[in-house]
């Protein structure tokens, strides 16, 4: 955990040099739905459904590059559906965590294309069974996480843009790996409103 906090100390100093040297930076303000699964757990596609709200602050490194800092909670997770394996043993995995995505930008026209990691740091984990019962206590979940994000926004107006970005957890969920993998992938449909 300490190595975790000096990668992100030195992050944040890179990003406060880089926003002093160019004295160039944007604050914005972000919310929008989530699309989530977790591969692993035998319940398939991207049915569960939850939202994203945040804030993130760019450092324009020049006309085309921008580095990036979000803060957001997230909800991910996984839902049953009609289609799915009957012998999956849950019915729903709800995850809300804080998210600090560090982004890479390239901007060209209207579109951005960013790509980048997230600590994720979950803080409430709620697993139900097929039988509609709470397993939440028998589960060994992690509560870090580094998840994998790469999107496109396009920008509407100066002050609006929509952006829609893809994320894969790099670690697993499942603290046991006896237990076997769990890969959370969410597909967030986003408002960018920039200050």
């Amino acid at each position: 955990m300490n190595n975790l906090k000096l990668i992100f100390l030195l992050g944040a100093l890179t990003l406060g040099n880089l926003a002093f040297a160019q004295q160039r930076f944007e604050g914005s303000l972000v919310g929008g739905a989530v699309l989530a699964q977790i591969d692993g757990d035998r319940l398939a596609g991207f049915n569960k459904l939850g939202f994203q709200a945040g804030a993130r602050v760019n450092t324009i490194l020049t006309d085309r590059w921008a580095f990036g800092i979000e803060l957001l909670f997230t909800q991910h997770g996984s839902s049953r559906d009609l289609n799915d394996d009957l012998s999956a043993v849950y019915d729903k995995i709800n995850l809300n965590l804080v998210e600090a995505p560090v982004m890479l930008y390239f901007r060209d026209w209207k579109f951005q294309v960013g790509t980048g990691i997230s600590y994720g740091r979950v803080i409430n984990v709620k697993a139900i069974d097929v039988f509609g019962e709470d397993v939440s206590d028998s589960q060994n979940y992690r509560n870090d996480l580094f998840i994998f994000n790469i999107g496109v926004a396009y920008q509407f107006s100066e002050d609006w843009a929509l952006d829609v970005r893809w994320s894969k957890y790099i670690t697993n969920l499942q603290a046991d790996s006896a237990a076997g993998t769990f890969l959370g992938k969410n597909i967030a449909i986003r408002g960018i409103y920039t200050l």
